[in-house]
């Protein structure tokens, strides 16, 4: 996946993709290559079970600790919030397990699209949107990188121990005596390191198609507004001599690298010709569009449920964590913890929503791009009714969905807020009247 040159332009792109995927690869829970020996496919299964079963019995261990302390609300919380991470990276993970053929063929989708659209496009209109989209995806996939890594050694290593362990849960056994102390913490090291390295890596994925998506809808937003044959972004005319004679005309002219040359036509033929090749690019800005409708159709199908699990995960973990470091934490070492852990969860929200806002901002704004192609100039006595049909399909406004409940918006990073403030004014409030 994502090892073909393609276009120029999306090599830096398909090297960050390449990194996400090691990303899975090194946390054991994507599949190895098959050039590889089949010692090594042995030992990578044997990994990826062992990843798996010490994510599933630390999940199972922070259940047990919150069934037997219910009636303590500050250790409940405390549990909440990590159980509701492991949940997440859980669910997330089974998800990519199930339908990670799909994902690898939806990726390749996506990548070839974008080549398509790079080489179709003019090359000066839209380099700034891909530079700006290629910053943007990398700054924020090592932005949550350095996140995860932050976390990962405040959870395992700058947390106050209880039990000696670094994260509190309750085993079958005495995790204070030499031997099971060591096995029990080194599960929870496998879970938690394996889990954070699994969640920025899936997340990225997750995040890199959404913005390539979106980048590509700005993309053809800029072509379907340069479809005129009187615009100069997509017919790159270096010499035009016109020489007239009554009605003859000469042009030379240079166009996507091919020199054509036009003699003795009259001045009718040659708008004719202007007006095929808008039709031309402007149905092909069409059929692109229908490309990228699927896309995201086939987006929400890939994660809208991972994107539901998120949302309720994500719920409970800004309530617990926020509860914790305000009302609970009385050490420096927790309010950090629980302080990193409440920017990750936000930060990971907010983006996500951030980028199914923009997506839907950039395919809405389509319909305005067509009114700017200049189709009302073109004699064509076809037009209105391509225009017509094209405007239809462009009103329809692309979203990122989370399951059948939410859509991915900043209108719905700030419901989920509010309803995580109201839980923590609940939860403070029975922390405040309890005896």
């Amino acid at each position: 996946m994502a090892r073909t040159p393609g276009h120029k332009w999306m090599v830096a792109f398909r090297k960050l993709i390449n990194i996400q995927i090691n990303y899975l690869k090194y946390s054991g829970l994507w599949v190895i290559d098959p050039g590889h020996p089949w010692l090594s496919k042995s030992a990578y299964l044997v990994c990826k079970g062992w990843t798996l079963s010490a994510m599933y019995i630390f999940a199972i261990t922070l259940f047990a600790d919150i069934c037997d302390n219910i009636d303590n609300l500050s250790i409940t919380s405390d549990d909440g919030c990590v159980f509701a991470g492991i949940a997440v990276v859980i669910f997330k993970t089974m998800n990519y397990q199930i339908r990670q053929k799909k994902i690898a063929l939806f990726v390749d989708k996506v990548l070839q699209c974008s080549d398509d659209l790079c080489e179709f496009s003019n090359e000066e209109s839209i380099k700034p949107i891909i530079d700006k989209y290629r910053l943007r995806i990398t700054v924020t996939f090592w932005g949550f990188s350095a996140l995860g890594c932050a976390l990962g050694f405040l959870l395992l290593f700058a947390s106050p121990r209880q039990n000696d362990l670094p994260i509190r849960a309750k085993y079958p056994f005495n995790t204070t005596t030499p031997g099971w102390r060591e096995l029990s913490f080194f599960i929870e090291t496998c879970a938690v390191s394996g889990g954070l390295v699994a969640i920025v890596g899936m997340d990225s994925i997750t995040i890199y198609m959404s913005s390539i998506i979106t980048m590509l809808l700005d993309i053809l937003s800029c072509n379907f507004e340069s479809c005129s044959g009187r615009s100069a972004n997509n017919v790159r005319l270096f010499a035009t001599i016109y020489i007239c004679s009554k009605s003859l005309i000469k042009v030379w002219f240079y166009q996507e690298n091919e020199i054509c040359l036009v003699r003795n036509c009259e001045e009718r033929q040659r708008d004719k010709w202007d007006s095929n090749k808008f039709l031309h690019r402007y149905k092909n800005c069409i059929r692109f569009h229908q490309r990228l409708v699927t896309l995201s159709k086939e987006y929400n199908r890939l994660f809208s449920s991972s994107m539901f699990v998120q949302m309720l995960s994500s719920t409970s973990m800004i309530c617990l964590t926020g509860f914790q470091a305000v009302v609970v934490g009385g050490q420096s070492s927790d309010i950090m913890k629980f302080g990193m852990y409440l920017s990750a969860a936000v930060s990971q929200l907010l983006y996500i929503c951030w980028i199914g806002n923009e997506l839907s901002y950039s395919s809405s704004v389509l319909d305005k791009s067509q009114w700017l192609s200049d189709w009302h100039h073109e004699h064509l006595p076809s037009i209105v009714q391509v225009f017509t049909l094209s405007t239809m399909s462009t009103r329809r406004t692309l979203t990122l969905k989370a399951g059948i409940f939410f859509v991915l918006s900043l209108e719905t990073f700030i419901a989920i807020v509010k309803g995580s403030y109201s839980v923590f004014t609940l939860l403070n409030n029975m922390q405040t009247t309890d005896p």
